[in-house]
């Protein structure tokens, strides 16, 4: 009866695996630049504008590096249930062990045994 080579129960499916480090780091450098470049375009607007919304870039130019700098440092939390366990299938490839032993004659001789 064949039965399954490895036990694995816990095993990830390459589907839901999480992103790699490199890719989640990528992911919130260009999330932390976008929102840096927004309050750069804040701060100018601060200074070249002349009205009351004024004040509405100048918070938002003081504000946005808090905001950028906690977005960034926040890492995506692991979703329950997002790993899914596979379950491994029977083997079907035939191994050496499953059949009898059968005896083959050897055709190979010693130097000290007599010939014929």
């Amino acid at each position: 009866m064949p039965t399954t080579r490895h036990r694995h129960p816990d095993a990830q499916s390459v589907t839901t695996a999480a992103d790699s480090r490199e890719a989640d780091q990528r992911h919130r450098m260009k999330q932390y630049l976008v929102t840096m470049t927004i309050r750069t375009v804040c701060f100018v607007l601060t200074i070249v504008i002349d009205d009351w919304y004024r004040w509405i870039f100048a918070a938002a130019a003081v504000f946005l590096p808090f905001i950028a700098v906690v977005a960034v440092n926040s890492v995506a939390p692991r979703v329950r249930g997002r790993r899914t366990p596979v379950t491994p299938s029977v083997d079907p490839t035939p191994r050496l062990t499953d059949h009898a032993y059968t005896h083959v004659p050897s055709t190979v001789r010693h130097e000290d045994e007599p010939r014929g």
